[in-house]
């Protein structure tokens, strides 16, 4: 449960690209948005390509047309917003590295690469893009992998977070400030339950990337 919900909380993304060999290559022509964990790229740090970002921000547009892949230019704002969103994912999963988080197992992989493919809404949209982009596997493989390892650190760490007791479901019910407004709560109970958990599960990954953003090395190079 914590799993599904914490991939939802993070959209199902995790995109960033480590410092291997592979990113290596593609620094020069591709060029850096950010480095997490250090400020020049080495080994135990996460290269952020505008290219990383220009994919997840891409991976939103196709949801909405699918089976064509947008690839004109893209809006600052929503460029600035997938960077940030990416900071953070990165952010988590250089924590986990240090931690030594349990490796992501088949089963996480396999959730993860699904949940990056509902993010284009399917996975025929998803591989529509990637053919457009000419996205290797090779980077596939290691966006899956960092998906699955900042899931992994979550259900560790988030465990409880995202339980909500029936008392403060009625009691959300009865304030009025949720989205079901004139239903009866019967009828909606489980919903604004999975809302309310949604709700706490968002606020408690903030405070672990606001935490986090105070003590690891981040530099942004992205003009945008």
């Amino acid at each position: 449960m914590i799993r599904r919900a914490a991939a939802l909380v993070l959209v199902g993304v995790f995109v960033g690209v480590v410092a291997s060999s592979a990113s290596a290559q593609r620094v020069r022509g591709d060029g850096l948005a950010a480095i997490v964990g250090a400020t020049t790229p080495r080994a135990d740090a996460i290269v952020l390509l505008h290219s990383d970002i220009d994919f997840r921000a891409r991976l939103r547009l196709i949801r909405e047309q699918p089976g064509n892949p947008h690839l004109g230019p893209l809006p600052r704002g929503l460029l600035r917003a997938t960077l940030d969103e990416l900071l953070g994912e990165a952010l988590i999963a250089v924590e986990a590295e240090r931690v030594q988080i349990a490796s992501p197992s088949e089963r996480d992989l396999r959730q993860a690469r699904e949940r990056l493919e509902a993010l284009a809404g399917g996975p025929a949209s998803f591989a529509s893009l990637v053919n457009a982009l000419g996205t290797t596997e090779e980077e596939l493989t290691q966006m899956v992998r960092r998906r699955a390892l900042v899931a992994v650190f979550l259900e560790a760490n988030l465990e409880g977070a995202a339980s909500v007791t029936d008392t403060r479901v009625r009691s959300a019910f009865e304030s009025g400030e949720h989205p079901f407004l004139g239903q009866e709560f019967e009828d909606v109970r489980e919903a604004m339950r999975i809302w309310l958990a949604r709700q706490a599960l968002d606020e408690a990954v903030a405070r672990w990337v606001q935490v986090l953003r105070a003590r690891v090395p981040v530099r942004l190079l992205a003009a945008y």
